[in-house]
């Protein structure tokens, strides 16, 4: 059987825990499937990257955390992460208002991104974005056009792409030539020489590599191509005050090794401090991924051609992860975990073939009604599901000690059907 990815998730008299919250109990009062989150992991993340940090770099010297908030957005979560003061990276300009209803201000957030609208680089400047990372020389362009036409100053960095290899899978790498983002060191010093950009204030330089990196390796490459860029720039007499080095820190979805962050502080003082840089950095799944359960129920056990099926409540649209990446998510009894293990192919109901979360997954012997949860659910999850088939989404819980809320209430189908019109 899997493993339980939190120390705030625990089996008590054979009932699984999120905290103090009964599994049993929160499938009773508000149903399944739905997304459980637990307070205390949130916390046990952020608590981590504070430290290994502030352990290895000098006093005043730690990075600022923007947390990437594509991860997981429930205005609810960014509250509590304005609260621990924690800054946010978004990607979309929905985003950005999710972070000004969470309270974070315009000078708390930072914009990413390939294809910013006109209407929304507006928006970013009438709210003070911190910083507009630009991905391309007809964005900085377009960027300064508005900027002028605004009367404003547009905080700029630019993105580096350093032909560096990081995420865990090709479709969550960012940092290769041949990726969408960013710009080439040498298409960077040309641009940042332009004397028609007057409507730019060039702060510094981002990076961001991919996502689920679980090697040093690829941060430290990162880290000296980015740093020698700024050398480049300096010796050119451009000022470069500001650097975000991004994140893509990964977390365990099964038996893998856990990155070691003290390692990557190490990096970070070693070439990215000496540069005397504001130093910003972006983690998102590393706070989120595994304080996450998606909890469900199966409908049916059914056995045909030498395999077992368990087919749940949930399926694809919940999500999406498994058919999209053919990523692994540990699943687990929520009763009964000493049970004789069995194979099942876990599925949903939905008709495809890829509504699938696993195949061969041994689990304890289980039957129609029993409780089962998906694990790593707090990250790109709720946030990439969608109501294929006409499902509602679903709802979110924050588990805290003794004590859950309802972050988000289940949609139904009258939610969905007052957005079309009859025409």
């Amino acid at each position: 059987m899997d493993i339980l990815l939190s120390k705030h998730f625990e089996y008590l008299n054979n009932d699984l825990h999120v905290e103090n919250v009964s599994l049993t109990r929160l499938a009773k009062e508000i149903g399944t499937p739905a997304y459980i989150y637990s307070k205390a992991e949130i916390t046990d993340q952020v608590k981590a990257l504070q430290k290994a940090f502030g352990d290895v770099l000098p006093e005043g010297r730690q990075p600022r955390f923007f947390y990437a908030c594509k991860a997981n957005s429930n205005i609810n979560l960014l509250r509590y992460l304005n609260e621990m003061g924690v800054c946010l990276e978004t990607v979309a300009v929905g985003e950005m208002h999710r972070g000004l209803k969470a309270g974070f201000k315009g000078s708390d957030m930072l914009v990413t991104g390939v294809g910013k609208t006109h209407k929304e680089i507006r928006t970013y400047l009438e709210n003070n974005i911190y910083s507009l990372n630009v991905e391309s020389i007809p964005e900085l362009e377009r960027i300064n056009k508005i900027a002028g036409e605004m009367g404003k100053t547009a905080r700029v960095m630019m993105r580096l792409n350093p032909n560096v290899e990081g995420g865990a899978y090709d479709k969550i790498s960012t940092g290769r030539a041949h990726d969408k983002f960013g710009l080439s060191a040498p298409t960077i010093i040309d641009n940042y020489e332009r004397a028609d950009l007057k409507n730019i204030k060039f702060i510094g330089l981002s990076m961001h590599i991919g996502s689920q990196i679980e090697t040093t390796q690829s941060y430290l490459t990162g880290y000296q191509v980015i740093a020698h860029l700024v050398g480049q720039l300096r010796d050119k007499g451009h000022n470069v005050a500001t650097l975000d080095i991004g994140g893509g820190f990964g977390i365990q979805y099964k038996d893998e090794s856990l990155l070691d962050l003290k390692r990557v502080a190490e990096a970070v003082r070693d070439v990215i401090e000496p540069l005397g840089t504001e130093i910003i950095m972006e983690p998102g799944r590393y706070i989120a991924g595994n304080a996450g359960l998606l909890l469900t129920k199966v409908e049916y056990v059914k056995e045909e051609g030498g395999r077992q099926f368990l087919i749940l409540d949930t399926a694809m649209n919940d999500l999406i992860r498994p058919t999209l990446y053919d990523a692994y998510h540990a699943v687990v009894p929520v009763a009964n975990p000493h049970a004789e293990p069995t194979s099942y192919d876990i599925v949903g109901p939905i008709c495809e073939t890829g509504d699938t979360f696993a195949k061969g997954r041994v689990l304890p012997k289980m039957q129609e009604g029993d409780l089962c949860v998906i694990q790593s659910a707090g990250a790109y999850t709720a946030c990439m599901a969608s109501n294929y088939n006409t499902r509602p989404l679903l709802p979110e819980i924050m588990v805290d000690g003794e004590a859950y809320k309802i972050i988000r209430r289940r949609q139904t189908l009258d939610d969905l059907f007052e957005m079309e019109t009859t025409i």
